[in-house]
């Protein structure tokens, strides 16, 4: 049998070399991958975190309304009743009036979360309703916790606005259905809580011509409080003739 040549090229050859050396390209990690998954994982948990602690926060919408009232007062001093435009136009008493009815809704207000207000006369009167269950503990004289320190407030304010302007406050209590004989006065409840809230106001040196106290019909459970001008001495709750 005769011996057989293969001529391989040396261009085939070649070929062959590079077939079997073929290498695929592998992928490269590109570079700040890792810092950016570190960073959106650290989002996401900041996210949960945050996300956690709004579902176990409870509103407290009396603490938003102290911290309105307390702004209100440092940035303004006067009522956010008034429109901004009119506000530029009060006198000087005028703005007075209202810096002082600021100064008490953020008294009462504190004290007494969503207080019942309202401004008559003009502008010039300013009325607060208060359940006497935020003032007195249940069917005693007894005055609940930080109450005293509410009323002492409410003289202070009283008090310096006296400096300038002399005005009153008037608290009036409803006794239910009828008013007290003369003869149980003494022993009614109601007389004796509206008297201890003057007697309160007395003692932190509120003059006695600036306080009138009185007893109505119905609105049972509930204290009014009048802050007003008044340019006499007159009586509130009956005509002098009256007196005796």
């Amino acid at each position: 049998m005769g011996e057989r040549f293969y001529n391989v090229s040396v261009f085939e050859q070649n070929n062959e070399l590079e077939l079997g050396s073929y290498v695929p390209p592998q992928d490269t990690p590109q570079a700040g991958s890792g810092t950016a998954v570190i960073f959106v994982s650290l989002y996401l948990l900041l996210l949960a975190f945050f996300i956690f602690l709004h579902s176990i926060s409870v509103p407290q919408e009396e603490r938003v309304r102290s911290v309105l009232g307390s702004v209100n007062i440092a940035f303004k001093g006067l009522s956010k009743d008034i429109p901004a435009e009119k506000q530029k136009t009060l006198s000087g008493e005028e703005q007075g009036t209202q810096q002082f009815h600021a100064k008490l809704r953020n008294v009462f207000e504190t004290a007494v979360p969503l207080v019942d207000s309202r401004v008559t006369d003009g502008g010039t009167r300013l009325q607060f309703s208060v359940p006497l269950g935020k003032l007195f503990k249940s069917g005693g004289l007894e005055l609940r916790d930080l109450k005293d320190e509410f009323l002492t407030d409410v003289g202070a304010a009283l008090i310096r606005r006296n400096s300038n302007v002399a005005t009153d406050v008037e608290i009036l209590i409803g006794s239910g259905p009828r008013l007290p004989s003369s003869t149980n006065s003494a022993s009614d409840l109601a007389s004796n809580r509206v008297d201890k809230l003057a007697q309160h106001l007395r003692s932190q040196g509120v003059p006695s011509r600036n306080i009138s106290i009185g007893l109505e019909e119905g609105d049972a459970g509930l204290v009014h409080f009048s802050f007003f001008l008044r340019p006499t001495l007159t009586y509130q709750f009956r005509p002098d003739g009256g007196l005796q």
